[in-house]
């Protein structure tokens, strides 16, 4: 897809109806099932007379001036015929009806139409977006064929616009990102030829093409060099498509200095590739002293004449390394090799392309079972300042264990002469679930220290455990907050981090909807909205969170009115299934069961008010009050006597519960207090279990007070994890941490 967003309804761009569209001169248009690209139906164009039909969108859109847009349609002749042609237009206005004014109109090139069938690639025009006026600016799409016979007729379908998907960082122009437009963004260097392909393409429909001219090294690169800044890190990559009996790729950054001329070369080979398959190969450098431009230069290894290697999604940005971190993209992405951290004890080590937490490589880690599995960044001691406090944050993937998983994070201190002054490690206990996990250690480096060596060490795998690490940081200080789902608990794990960043007193979390609407998170003595800061981490748990929506967590670190916060990256909690409802106690989250509905409540909102008949007129006095909260009855079915008892655990307190419906029902989450009760058995026959309960519930507010305990963790948990209560009191700040299992 070429288009980030489109910005066309879904109505106008899958033709759900005509009414999105005007007919231009000499055309009349209608919805037709007769063909359509993808869904239904299709626009159907048919000329009045021999000519040109067109259709435009009705209503224009907004766009921003100066950003790049792309439009695109399919077209298809409604019968056979030959000799037509069809362009894509965006018309750009200044404002809106009824006092736009057309100021520029961008046209792809012509397309000639398939005699049968649908125009694949279709015709696609990508343009910027006018610039410089005063006004805010619009635009429309019109689609145009030309050599149409009177009487006949054209269909168009899934037609867009839109910004172009350009990669977020890339100095590349997106028509030398992908070609989608042209080749021209590239030329040949060395023993071959450029041009483009839509015969396969990583993202859109074209990607750029190099034949080699004979066997040899074929090289192309960028026509047009972009500015760099000295001493910055970037990184080039290309998604390659290797030809049958090729292996070998070479990503270069060539460097330049003001006048043009070639500094030095930064080149990456890529060997063993497979061909046949899209390949991500990248170059990760430095800009050197001098370097004001570079160009991104592919070199293919030809081992045979007019071998054709295809290419695309072309990007040159700087690394997008988190900021400050101490280590280079290299070793903290895995992007391009594993080499630089080594293996230090009882266990291997590779790059893998199996998983990645971002981009598509991470460090593979494979135990051999003779004892703590450590791999180390040895190549890359980091400069450190003594009495300055460190945190090193890697990204961890484990598979499915019997208990929770042990990582020690290590910093080896190092004085000036490079002898080793002590190894202070971070133990962390990572749950048993398999997933990606966000373990944080932090040190104060001792005075006389000026480097450091990290290192990551597993306590005690079983041999052929694998681990999977990427996303590694090392940085003085930092906040943050992790959201991670409990599985099979219908609620949330947060993880925060750095709440001594700053020196604020207190510390908040909410929980924040797609609106922007806070909600506290609940915690043991209540919401957590101001809490006394007494550690670095803290961990929480939220069963509040509505299921199937996306929702983000605010960490506030706060003194008085002076703050500083952080916002995690969206959660979306697994819904329930479509027959079913969730059924919690806020205050006691163990407390929770899923049971099927056999019948909706209808809810009733009973009137407050008083009917006063008066002597000497017909008409009552009423004083009336806002009405009561909804009431209604609820019919549920279990099955097992396992779901009989919990529903009863659940039911006994007269606590208030939190009813979580499937998103599909469009109901909302409510807190109830329910009243009777009563269970009745499906079948006269005493050995079966089955049971319908009818509920009668009133829709209260959400309840005030904290939490007690965990939906997924008992003292089993507490006990499998820690030798002794010595233990748990050294690593545990409160009884929070104790309940949800904070290192």
């Amino acid at each position: 897809m070429s288009v980030e967003t489109n910005l066309l309804p879904a109505s106008v761009s899958g033709i759900s109806d005509a009414d999105g569209w005007v007919a231009g001169a000499n055309t009349s248009i209608i919805r037709t099932t007769a063909r359509a690209y993808n869904g239904e139906g299709s626009l159907q164009l048919t000329a009045t007379a021999a000519g040109t039909v067109s259709a435009t969108t009705r209503s224009y859109v907004p766009v921003t001036p100066g950003v790049i847009y792309t439009a695109y349609a399919y077209a298809a002749n409604a019968s056979s015929a030959s000799g037509r042609q069809v362009t894509v237009s965006i018309v750009w206005s200044r404002s809106f009806p009824p006092t736009d004014i057309i100021i520029g109109t961008s046209t792809s090139a012509p397309l000639t139409l398939p005699s049968t069938g649908w125009t694949t690639p279709p015709p696609i025009v990508i343009a910027k977006a006018i610039d410089g006026e005063p006004d805010a600016i619009a635009a429309k799409v019109t689609v145009t064929v030309t050599g149409m016979a009177a009487g006949s007729s054209v269909s168009i379908d899934a037609i867009a616009l839109g910004p172009v998907a350009q990669i977020p960082g890339n100095l590349l122009s997106y028509a030398v990102q992908g070609s989608e437009v042209d080749a021209s963004g590239w030329q040949p260097v060395w023993n071959g030829s450029v041009g483009r392909t839509s015969t396969t393409s990583y993202e859109g429909w074209y990607s750029l093409q190099l034949t080699a001219t004979a066997i040899d090294v074929a090289r192309c690169q960028t026509v047009t060099p972009v500015p760099m800044s000295v001493g910055v890190e970037y990184v080039a990559d290309v998604w390659a498509y290797l030809p049958a009996g090729a292996s070998e790729l070479r990503v270069q950054i060539r460097w330049q200095n003001a006048a043009g001329a070639l500094l030095s070369t930064s080149s990456r080979p890529w060997t063993g590739l497979s061909p046949s398959t899209w390949t991500r190969c990248a170059v990760i450098a430095t800009a050197p002293p001098e370097a004001t431009h570079a160009r991104v230069v592919l070199e293919a290894v030809a081992t045979a004449t007019n071998q054709v290697w295809t290419f695309d999604q072309i990007t040159l940005r700087r690394a997008p390394s988190p900021a400050g971190n101490l280590i280079g993209y290299s070793p903290a992405s895995f992007e391009v090799t594993s080499l630089e951290w080594t293996p230090v004890a009882n266990c291997s080590r590779a790059r893998s392309t199996t998983r990645a937490f971002e981009g598509v490589a991470s460090l593979r880690v494979t135990a051999d079972g003779g004892g703590d599995a450590t791999v180390a960044l040895n190549s890359q001691p980091i400069s450190v300042v003594g009495r300055q406090a460190y945190h090193l944050s890697p990204m961890i993937y484990h598979a499915d264990e019997g208990a929770p998983v042990l990582v020690d994070l290590q910093f080896t201190w190092r004085r000036p002469d490079g002898s080793t002054i002590s190894t202070t490690s971070v133990r962390w206990s990572m749950g048993a679930s398999a997933g990606w996990y966000a373990p944080t250690g932090s040190a104060v480096a001792p005075s006389d220290a000026d480097t450091a060596i990290i290192g990551i060490r597993f306590v005690n795998p079983d041999a052929d455990t694998l681990f999977y690490v990427d996303r590694v940081e090392v940085a003085p200080g930092g906040m943050g907050v992790l959201a991670e789902e409990i599985p099979g608990a219908y609620g949330a794990r947060l993880t925060l981090r750095g709440l001594t960043t700053g020196s604020h007193t207190h510390w908040g979390l909410w929980r924040m909807d797609p609106s922007g609407t806070l909600v506290p998170v609940r915690g043991s003595d209540g919401d957590l909205t101001a809490v006394p800061i007494t550690g670095d981490v803290g961990v929480a748990e939220d069963y509040e969170a509505p299921l199937g929506i996306a929702v983000r967590y605010y960490l506030k670190l706060f003194t008085g009115s002076a703050y500083t916060a952080a916002t995690s990256d969206p959660l979306t909690l697994t819904d329930v299934a479509d027959t079913e409802i969730v059924l919690k106690d806020p205050g006691l989250p163990a407390r929770q069961t899923r049971a099927v509905v056999e019948g909706l409540p209808s809810w009733q909102r009973s009137a407050r008010q008083g009917v006063h008949p008066v002597r000497g007129r017909s008409r009552p006095v009423v004083i009336t009050d806002v009405r009561v909260s909804r009431t209604g009855s609820m019919t549920l079915v279990t099955e097992t006597q396992q779901e009989i008892d919990a529903m009863w655990w659940l039911l006994d307190t007269g606590a208030t519960l939190l009813v979580q419906w499937p998103r599909t029902w469009g109901e909302r989450d409510v807190y109830v207090q329910v009243g009777d009760v009563t269970e009745e058995r499906l079948a006269r026959i005493a050995d079966y279990a089955d049971r319908r309960w009818s509920l009668a519930l009133t829709e209260v507010d959400r309840p005030i007070g904290g939490t007690a305990g965990s939906a997924d963790r008992t003292w089993s948990d507490v006990a499998a994890e820690h030798l002794d209560w010595l233990s748990v009191m050294q690593v545990a700040a409160t009884w929070t941490d104790v309940y949800v299992g904070a290192p």
